[in-house]
């Protein structure tokens, strides 16, 4: 590890992610209408157990006193401000691989190029760049043992927070995220002229598509937390005034996101695997479990099976296609994954439902 380039980011002190829960069939996962706000911390767990859960942050209480938390009996609102002041600094996505058994980080990409661990003729540990395909269609990333999934982090800070110095990352996988989060953060940069003081909802909606056989998944957007753009933008100005009145510096894009291409890439995959552990999907699970319903249906009912599949995978393959030629801002009509603050097996593989 280089400690000259190590990556330094604002300290996060949970996580803010959508709720999920067992889908119908074994080893699935479906979405619930509201987000959990985990700590950095695990619970206490029983003896021999693979992965204890991680806490629920004590901000989740405050939160559900919210209005409109408390009628929907879930957190499906809340009150947050940018930390960065630009959009590119504010939310990234990449692809990341682990090895499922230890946590290690293994891999980063974006979708064309990626660093990688691997060691050297003196058995030392170094760092490889390689063509980066994405998790479909990347050997290394389907060998047993590794597991790689696009992560969407976005850094908020949650209205009321004890620490004023920290931060809470708000985690997807969801291609549907990335794309909403980020469209709607360069609107705000542009119509407030940067994003900090800004207040703002994060809040839940609903999509369906083809992929989910039209069931409802829920996905994450921003709203303005005033009653107008006019009313926000006097609480931006009197926000950004005081802090200049008061000699104080209100601006960390330059501390945190200049100089990002020259850390450590290893560095930037120190995350703990379980905070991301449920966003982990192989589709060999769903490949299996269709190829299982396919054997012990009827003749039609397995060239129905079939003919679906085939059709769910030329989707895929095309969507794949148009996320390539069209950047990160493609539309991949099937996102997945979420994890809650409960306790998962490492190893275990998982197919998703929804965003």
């Amino acid at each position: 590890m280089n400690l000259k380039t190590i990556a330094i980011t604002p300290f996060a002190q949970g996580i803010i992610k959508v709720d999920c829960e067992a889908g119908d069939e074994p080893g699935t996962i479906r979405t619930r209408p509201g987000m959990v706000v985990c700590a950095r911390h695990h619970e206490t767990s029983e003896p021999g157990a693979v992965a204890p859960a991680l806490a629920k942050h004590p901000i989740q209480d405050r939160l559900m006193e919210r209005e409109a938390n408390r009628e929907a009996n879930a957190i499906v609102e809340v009150p947050v401000k940018m930390f960065f002041n630009k959009t590119d600094n504010a939310i990234t996505a990449n692809y990341r691989a682990y090895d499922t058994g230890t946590g290690a980080p293994l891999c980063t990409g974006d979708g064309k190029n990626a660093k990688r661990q691997s060691e050297a003729g003196d058995s030392t540990q170094t760092i490889t760049q390689v063509p980066c395909p994405g998790p479909d269609r990347c050997a290394f990333a389907q060998a047993a043992g590794n597991a790689c999934r696009r992560q969407v982090k976005m850094v908020v800070q949650i209205d009321g927070q004890d620490d004023l110095l920290s931060v809470f990352e708000v985690r997807s996988s969801s291609i549907n995220n990335f794309r909403t989060l980020t469209a709607q953060l360069r609107m705000i940069e542009l119509r407030f002229a940067g994003l900090r003081h800004v207040p703002l909802k994060l809040q839940m909606w609903k999509a369906s598509s083809v992929a989910s056989n039209y069931q409802p998944f829920d996905l994450l957007r921003l709203s303005i937390n005033a009653a107008s753009d006019a009313d926000a933008m006097a609480t931006v100005k009197q926000a950004r005034d005081a802090a200049s009145a008061q000699g104080l510096v209100d601006e960390f894009d330059s501390v945190f996101g200049g100089a990002a291409g020259e850390y450590d890439p290893m560095e930037t995959l120190g995350d703990d695997f379980q905070l991301v552990s449920d966003f982990y999907e192989p589709t060999r699970v769903t490949r299996r479990a269709t190829q299982r319903r396919i054997e012990s249906a009827t003749p039609t009912e397995a060239a129905r099976e079939s003919a679906g599949s085939v059709i769910a995978d030329a989707v895929r393959r095309a969507t794949e296609h148009r996320t390539r030629t069209s950047g990160p801002e493609g539309v991949e009509p099937r996102g997945r994954g979420f994890e809650s603050c409960q306790p998962r097996h490492l190893h275990q593989e998982r197919t998703f439902f929804g965003t």
